[in-house]
């Protein structure tokens, strides 16, 4: 297995708002997917890594995290224990899971972070 790991810094609109559908189910605009899945047929410039290993992917959950840490909402960061959310990833990833999380940040931007599994 390999693990296709997916990032998109954006509008809050964009990800969110009423035209979601139609800018996000585009596969060739570089904005997050309707369906997870659809990381895979989106523009390889929003995968930012291939790890090898679902460890590997959750470390690069956690320091794309932490780089957008002080950008998110106090709850967001701290609603959830770090060893919970993260150990939570590792479990899915081991399965086999794909895994996608969203954080709307200050400023009306949002953060989308995607782990596909590819087998």
């Amino acid at each position: 297995m390999a693990f296709h790991c997916y990032l998109w810094h954006g509008d809050t609109a964009t990800a969110q708002g009423p035209k979601r559908d139609t800018l996000c189910g585009d596969l060739s605009m570089a904005t997050p997917p309707v369906l997870t899945r659809d990381w895979l047929r989106k523009p390889q410039s929003m995968l930012r890594r291939k790890a090898s290993t679902p460890e590997e992917a959750v470390n690069w959950l956690g320091e794309v995290f932490d780089q957008h840490a002080e950008k998110m909402t106090h709850s967001q960061v701290t609603g959830i224990r770090r060893q919970d959310r993260f150990g939570s990833a590792l479990t899915d990833l081991q399965a086999g899971n794909d895994l996608s999380w969203g954080f709307p940040l200050v400023g009306s931007k949002y953060l989308a972070l995607a782990v596909i599994v590819v087998r």
